[in-house]
């Protein structure tokens, strides 16, 4: 049976979730259509994403198009949870990515989609929406093309027709006895293209084993049409996903499994959602966690089978299983080996925001909540601050930040006051320091001795770690006990975590009676901070590479706003209608900008941005270094 996990992904608002009703729908899963309004949706099952009708978490449902089993996930459409967005692609086989031809490409579209790219995921463009009034597919092929790729074929075409009670249209399956439709296959594939010079029968599954293989490798993206609110373009739409993308190839390897999701269920269970990419999981199995080699067993394990959970002996590769309260796992882990072709790097929030409870005498129950949806999205970073006691949170955005106060409301019945969003700041050190705290040295009450060598690096450098003692002096639980402290102290810093910095461990007491792993991991963190503190820091800011697009014609006030920001202007270019400039800019000085720049264009501006590195400041006149 060829098993796909597939994703939907739009922008807020253009259909997504109601195009995965239609897939549940006809499909048989339900008897009827869910609807956003309403409330009645399958995939927006907390009452928050009913409220707001939009998507906060991703949700997994099962069900058969023919013989294919499709695990499909629903995925939130704003970049404010990124983490969650980047997980779930993480274990995709394809995306179906929606755009609403009322409004087309959108900048949450444009920021998707180039993530979608990077990560080398085929994609299936459908446009939504296409009874509204004013709609003009071809503008919408035109945006597509300029503002995401230029690379599509166009498996439908839509007419339009007006009479006395308003606009019609027809959807029309293209043919490859269409001349225009066949060549732009045809010279694709040099095989096809030699079969036509010879006057050689080019056949259907020719025709189709091109578009396949392009779809694959990201070279070319077909387009489909309809309107999911009324059931029109669904089931051609499921066609094309059955038909177009592949599976992965995952004989003969060992296992490789992915948890891209945790969730606490209605009796408090947790539940881990695992794509598995390799190998199988069996109940009852012991296998390892591959972060630190850690054995676990298998004791509870469910399937996906039409829209439900079902209690299972095995799920093979290529599946999505459920792990139901396993202690040892967080969102995140690779059971078995990872798999270095899914490997990717995720966006870091680099904003935070401090949260405390309404009344006060509330703050043990928020803390717990808060707990709860650490283990669901680990990126929050829970940390509680050692000398004001202040809670504080990691976040991508003020959305997410309205979001999780609704969520601690609604689901924890907490009232929480949130402080305004700042961006997070790191330390580095001013030189290179060696600090060493022998055993029994006054004020040291811990059965350890740790010498730590500090030295700052070039920037974007990140951190560092070495040892020079050596095993047979210190054994590796000992040394394991070093590090963890030495992470923690630099995760900790003295205003904020610690870049672009090598430790080097280079001395050590021990005691072989009373020593613990313990004792070595307390004394590394202090170790750490006194280090830092005698050798002082300076302040390190993100700096973010922006990309900003414009209609032409608001080139003064937008760079006007660039000045104010401070922003780096590194490259300008013009296309027929577009003004785009590229640099780099603080995320402090930028983290609004893209709501001013939306007004200050009348809608039609774009706002991109993406880490860049850490970087030593100006705090005069804020410019890049």
């Amino acid at each position: 049976m060829k098993k796909l996990n597939i994703g939907i992904m739009a922008h807020v608002d253009a259909g997504k979730t109601t195009v995965t009703e239609g897939f549940l729908f006809h499909s048989g899963v339900k008897n009827s259509m869910g609807n956003v309004d309403n409330g009645t949706t399958t995939t927006d099952s907390m009452e928050l994403e009913k409220q707001r009708g939009m998507t906060i978490r991703s949700a997994t449902v099962s069900f058969m198009i023919g013989e294919t089993k499709i695990n499909l996930i629903d995925t939130p459409g704003h970049m404010d949870f990124i983490a969650e967005v980047e997980r779930a692609l993480s274990v995709l086989d394809g995306v179906v990515l929606v755009i609403s031809a009322k409004e087309g490409v959108q900048p949450q579209t444009r920021a998707i989609f180039h993530k979608i790219q990077q990560m080398k995921i085929p994609v299936i463009f459908f446009i939504n929406k296409i009874d509204r009034l004013g709609v003009n597919t071809e503008e919408v092929y035109e945006q597509i093309k300029l503002q995401l790729t230029d690379n599509l074929l166009l498996m439908q075409r839509v007419s339009y027709e007006y009479d006395g009670t308003g606009q019609r249209f027809c959807l029309f399956k293209r043919s490859y006895k269409e001349p225009d439709f066949a060549e732009q296959v045809i010279v694709m594939s040099e095989k096809l293209l030699e079969k036509y010079m010879n006057n050689d029968r080019i056949t259907e599954e020719d025709y189709e084993n091109v578009i396949r293989s392009r779809i694959h490798y990201g070279k070319l993206y077909p387009v489909y049409h309809g309107t999911a609110l009324k059931d029109v373009g669904i089931i051609e739409l499921m066609e094309a996903v059955s038909k177009w993308f592949m599976p992965q190839d995952h004989k003969n390897r060992p296992l490789s499994a992915y948890i891209y999701k945790v969730i606490f269920d209605e009796h408090n269970h947790k539940l881990f959602y695992v794509r598995i990419f390799s190998g199988q999981l069996s109940i009852r199995m012991r296998t390892t966690i591959e972060k630190d080699n850690s054995e676990i067993i298998i004791r509870n394990l469910f399937g996906l089978e039409n829209g439900r959970l079902i209690p299972v002996d095995k799920v093979d590769a290529g599946d999505v299983a459920v792990i139901m309260d396993a202690k040892e796992l967080i969102c995140g882990d690779w059971i078995g080996v990872k798999t270095k072709q899914h490997v990717f790097t995720q966006t870091e929030p680099l904003l935070k925001v401090g949260v405390r409870p309404v009344p006060p005498v509330n703050r043990r129950e928020l803390l717990e909540a808060l707990q709860i949806l650490s283990m669901e999205d680990p990126y929050l970073d829970l940390n509680v601050d050692e000398e004001t006691e202040e809670i504080q949170l990691r976040l991508f955005g003020n959305l997410q930040k309205e979001i999780l106060q609704m969520l601690l409301k609604d689901r924890f019945h907490l009232d929480t006051e949130f402080d305004s969003v700042t961006t997070v700041k790191k330390d580095k050190p001013l030189d290179k320091i060696t600090c060493i705290v022998p055993i029994f040295e006054q004020g040291n009450l811990l059965q350890a001795g740790v010498g730590l060598t500090l030295e700052p690096l070039e920037e974007g450098s990140g951190f560092q770690y070495e040892t020079k003692v050596s095993f047979g002096d210190l054994t590796k639980s000992f040394q394991n006990g070093v590090r963890e402290g030495v992470e923690k102290g630099i995760r900790r810093g003295l205003h904020g975590e610690v870049v672009d910095t090598k430790v080097t461990f280079m001395h050590s007491d021990y005691n072989s009676v009373t020593s613990t792993p313990a004792d070595f991991r307390r004394l590394a963190e202090k170790v750490v901070y006194q280090a830092l503190k005698e050798i002082g820091t300076k302040t390190m800011e993100p700096v973010m590479k922006y990309t900003l697009t414009a209609p032409q014609g608001y080139e003064k006030k937008v760079i006007t706003e660039l000045v104010r920001l401070n922003a780096v202007m590194e490259e300008t270019e013009y296309t027929q209608s577009e003004m785009i400039i590229k640099g780099k800019v603080t995320l402090e000085a930028c983290k609004d900008f893209a709501t001013q720049l939306f007004t200050i264009t009348e809608g039609r501006g774009i706002f991109e941005t993406t880490f860049w590195q850490y970087r030593d400041v100006e705090t005069d006149n804020r410019k890049v270094l």
